[in-house]
């Protein structure tokens, strides 16, 4: 099964890969993104329905949090810096909700989801590398 859902989002992800320079918002297909990240924590952190209806609003602001730096600071250490105040702000929020072994479980889940997201973009890339080779080989 978990072979199924992690095929199914290099699938998803790699047809994502080719997002045009919409916002993020506006674009359907970080959209996509954002809800296979939202079910790959749910699942990571086995999130019952009522824990659900508290988390998510509060990760959705963390979350939007972090984009505004990510996007505004472009000194890397500036930027880096004001992410882990941001995680460091929300760790007792989250805790609250999740307890303290899956606060640790959702940070873990956010690097891990970028790694996959990384790796898929990479592989399509690999793709049209060879397919582009292959068109001038012949």
């Amino acid at each position: 099964m978990k072979r199924l859902y992690i095929s199914i989002l290099f699938l998803f992800i790699i047809g994502c890969a080719s997002a045009q320079t919409d916002p993020p918002m506006d674009n359907p297909k970080m959209q996509n993104i954002e809800a296979l990240k939202i079910a790959f924590i749910s699942r990571q952190l086995e999130l019952t329905p009522d824990e659900a209806q508290v988390f998510w609003p509060v990760y959705n602001q963390y979350s939007n949090e972090i984009h505004i730096v990510i996007r505004e600071d472009k000194d890397v250490l500036d930027r880096d810096q004001k992410v882990l105040d941001i995680r460091k702000s929300y760790k007792e929020q989250f805790t609250k909700i999740l307890g303290p072994d899956r606060v640790n479980r959702l940070f873990e889940a956010e690097g891990k989801f970028r790694q996959l997201l990384i790796q898929a973009i990479q592989r399509r890339q690999a793709m049209q590398q060879n397919r582009s080779n292959r068109g001038m080989d012949q």
